[in-house]
């Protein structure tokens, strides 16, 4: 018997549809084409403040809400803000100390190009935009197969950042690469298509059968419009979407064009023995509605298309039934990055900053409809959007941009009369600090103790053991020691199943769906992992070690050396009290413990 609690909200969820006035039409704001903005009328508001024209949008705000910004960041803080921003690896003691005897515009913008020439930079943003594509390296369900041959397509988009491929360009390639950019990467640039769960289970009915394929469609077509989109067409299967101006015309036209998309392996070249995990092209075959999502109640035959009220009717296909899946794809590559289309730049443009900041202007990156978020900024997201398309979509020109404002550059520090109003700083009165993530936890603890292993590409290390219970796999989490085990976290064997407890408890994601901004949670076990884990002990003692070898055994400068190498900064008078008193009662290994445990190594203020 179905109790009353779930009963009700069971019946709420189906009234809700009913019970909103948010049902987007044509005209939502995501959906009209971006408007140009004219800067100077506000300029002159913030020109005691301002440096570029970020900030001028960033201040008019703040006036509205009697609020005024922060003053500049202290330079030690900026330069490791800078830092894990761009590589997701602190600075050394020497870099921060050259910095800030003159911290000057010049010196500024000098580390800025150096970190974006660094090839730790494409490992840093191509972990972003892995979250996004819901990169895994099993199939997830009941088998879970790994797929010891997906890391092609993670290497394809590092190299793509490090190079800054146009993001058009970017966006393309994980749609139809295999046709179009065949010798740039392209087979492995559709594994973007590919990267997600993958039911090998094979049914012994066709209605299972067609049903389980209509599931793999769904996925691929949900994944393709949050990342390139913002979104949900997925909900449009079996109805008409209920917020967004979607109908289930629409959802199959656009399920048309990867009707022939399937997952497998291929060789890389004709003379390589290296298969890869990408598109296996096939017949795409008739396209029909299935009523209610029903695979066996089909409706009328629909031809492949776009989304009408995106961009615009005059962007229809006009492709026929028999058209072969590489005009199929071509096209909705095309369509889905013409200046026509008002969400592709604003999305883009969205998802960089809300890296940048901790949020988004629209904080919910994934869905620019009804039910997503409206934009704090809408007049800083459009101006953002067409200044990112002039500029060839060039992502490292958004960085340079967003981190030469005076708003990136702002102080952390809290300000009472200001938190009051804006608690959360969504109007960007101060810098908002935040804890860095997993994987740059983890590489920093590598970096800080001097094991990191800058590797980088090729097949990732495993820190997992596979276990088979009948057909299917598990993966549970060891702790493998040695040189292989030390890259970055980003080359990790990601299946989906166990891993790590540094990655766990830090809010690393699972890969089973697209994680557009990641959590921050706070629980006992992140303390518990960074005080008692194998991994961190050992990394603890390594870190004694190397400060006991670059400081002549002498405890003053092994503390200095200490806190300059993992919070880079100097540690107060009462800080070497404390450090000295550690070390006399318990040893160096356990200071260098309590320093990884620090607030100070895991905010970025």
């Amino acid at each position: 018997m179905v109790s009353p609690r779930i009963a009700k909200i069971a019946f709420l969820y189906f009234l809700l549809p009913f019970l909103t006035n948010a049902k987007a039409k044509e005209e939502w704001w995501s959906l009209s084409p971006e408007k140009i903005q004219e800067t100077e009328i506000i300029k002159n508001k913030s020109a005691h403040w301002s440096i570029n024209e970020i900030d001028y949008f960033i201040y008019d705000k703040l006036a509205e809400s009697n609020l005024s910004p922060s003053p500049k960041s202290d330079p030690r803080k900026l330069i490791r803000r800078v830092y894990f921003d761009l590589i997701g690896l602190p600075p050394s003691p020497d870099q921060v100390e050259e910095f800030c005897l003159s911290p000057s515009d010049k010196k500024y913008n000098k580390i800025i190009d150096a970190l974006l020439s660094s090839p730790h930079y494409g490992e840093r943003w191509g972990r972003h935009w892995l979250d996004v594509a819901r990169y895994g390296e099993s199939n997830g369900f009941e088998y879970n197969e790994p797929r010891n041959n997906a890391w092609p397509y993670r290497d394809w988009v590092i190299k793509a950042f490090n190079g800054d491929m146009p993001y058009n360009e970017f966006a393309k390639s994980q749609i139809c690469g295999d046709i179009k950019y065949k010798d740039r990467g392209g087979d492995a640039a559709v594994g973007f298509l590919v990267a997600g769960i993958h039911n090998t289970v094979l049914p012994g009915k066709e209605i299972l059968k067609k049903q389980a394929r209509a599931d793999e469609l769904e996925e691929m077509i949900s994944a393709v419009g949050q990342a390139f989109l913002g979104m949900t067409l997925h909900c449009a299967r079996c109805h008409d979407h209920k917020a967004d101006p979607i109908s289930t015309k629409d959802y199959y036209a656009f399920a048309a064009n990867l009707s022939g998309v399937y997952h497998g392996e291929k060789k890389r070249s004709k003379d390589a023995k290296q298969k890869i995990f990408t598109v296996l092209a096939k017949d795409p075959g008739l396209m029909k509605i299935h009523l209610r999502g029903n695979v066996a109640s089909l409706g009328e035959e629909i031809l492949p298309g776009s989304i009408p009220s995106i961009g615009g009717k005059e962007n229809e296909f006009q492709i026929n039934s028999d058209s072969k899946d590489s005009e199929r794809r071509s096209k909705l590559a095309d369509w889905i990055t013409s200046e026509r289309n008002p969400l592709f730049s604003r999305v883009a443009v969205n998802r960089i900053w809300a890296w940048h900041f901790g949020r988004g202007i629209v904080n919910t990156p994934n869905d620019f409809g009804a039910n997503g978020a409206t934009p704090t900024h809408p007049k800083l997201l459009d101006w953002l959007a067409i200044r990112f398309r002039e500029e060839g979509h060039s992502v490292k020109y958004l960085h340079r941009l967003i981190m030469n404002s005076a708003t990136y550059r702002q102080s952390s520090v809290t300000r009472k009369k200001a938190y009051e109003v804006d608690a959360d700083s969504t109007l960007l009165w101060r810098f908002p600090p935040r804890r860095i993530d997993a994987e740059s936890l983890r590489d920093s603890i590598l970096m800080v103790s001097g094991t990191l292993n800058r590797r980088a590409g090729g097949p990732g290390y495993k820190d997992t053991k596979e276990e088979h219970f009948n057909a299917g796999r598990y993966y549970i989490a060891m702790d493998p020691v040695g040189e292989e085990f030390d890259r970055r976290t980003v080359y990790r064997f990601s299946p989906r199943g166990g891993r790590p407890s540094i990655l766990d408890a830090f809010d690393a994601p699972s890969p089973s769906s697209s994680c557009p901004q990641r959590q921050t949670t706070t629980t006992p076990a992140q303390v518990l992992s960074l005080t008692n884990s194998s991994f961190v002990l050992r990394k603890a003692k390594q870190f004694s070690e190397r400060l006991e070898a670059e400081s002549n055994f002498i405890d003053k400068e092994i503390i200095d050396r200490a806190w300059g190498i993992a919070l880079n900064r100097k540690p107060d008078t009462k800080e070497k009290k404390i450090a000295m008193r550690i070390i006399q009662e318990e040893g160096l290994m356990v200071l260098c413990r309590t320093l990884f445990n620090s607030s100070q190594f895991v905010i970025i203020e």
